[in-house]
């Protein structure tokens, strides 16, 4: 297989999701909470889960709608308990973007452990060799992400932005960048959570150029 890692725009995509186990279950809400439309398939669900789904704007169907619905959606999901109805979905969606839960090797698109923390979005895949390992890691890091670096990205956007007003070449406005993050106020003002100061602080610099 030739992965490599992309962010997709899900908003208004046709989501099949088959099966509602707990990778069903996770996968629908996931791609619920991007705005797409999503289409479930399953003989039973916990009736809170369903509610939940429903208002988010998921659609139920049996399985005599499942050739059409793969007909018409942009991903499916085949996670069901049964390996050989998920090969069999997985072979029928081909030319789809398929993710099975059972067989990685039918599969052409990942959907990985994902998690935010503030304006950062960090997702692990391990090979599907170590889900045990991808929760450790997850932690891991976690740990080391503060909230000085979520302060520094909101700041970078900040400066990113008055740069472009005043600078056009993208390798300047790289330099200014750096030296601003470098910068011994900003990140002092930074340390004392004082994000406000530090915009004005950079305003001033930025002025002048």
């Amino acid at each position: 297989m030739g992965l490599t890692s992309l962010f997709l725009d899900m908003k208004d995509k046709n989501v099949l999701i088959v099966g509602t186990g707990s990778v069903g279950i996770r996968r629908g809400r996931r791609f619920l909470d991007t705005g797409a439309n999503v289409s479930v398939v399953t003989k039973d669900i916990n009736n809170d889960i369903k509610e939940e789904f429903i208002e988010k704007g998921a659609v139920f169907y049996d399985n005599s709608h499942l050739d059409e619905l793969i007909d018409k959606c942009d991903l499916v999901v085949a996670a069901t308990s049964n390996h050989e109805l998920n090969k069999e979905i997985s072979i029928k969606a081909k030319d789809k973007l398929v993710n099975c839960a059972s067989d990685i090797s039918l599969s052409n698109v990942i959907v990985p452990s994902t998690f935010n923390i503030g304006s950062v979005t960090v997702s692990l895949y391990t090979g599907s060799k170590s889900p045990l390992m991808a929760k450790q890691l997850r932690k891991k890091i976690q740990s080391v992400i503060t909230e000085e670096d979520i302060m520094n990205i909101e700041l970078q956007e900040h400066i990113r932005t008055l740069l472009k007003k005043k600078i056009e070449q993208p390798e300047d406005r790289k330099e200014y960048l750096t030296q601003l993050y470098h910068d011994e106020h900003v990140q002092e003002l930074i340390k004392e959570n004082n994000i406000v100061e530090a915009k004005e602080y950079v305003n001033t610099i930025i002025k002048k150029l």
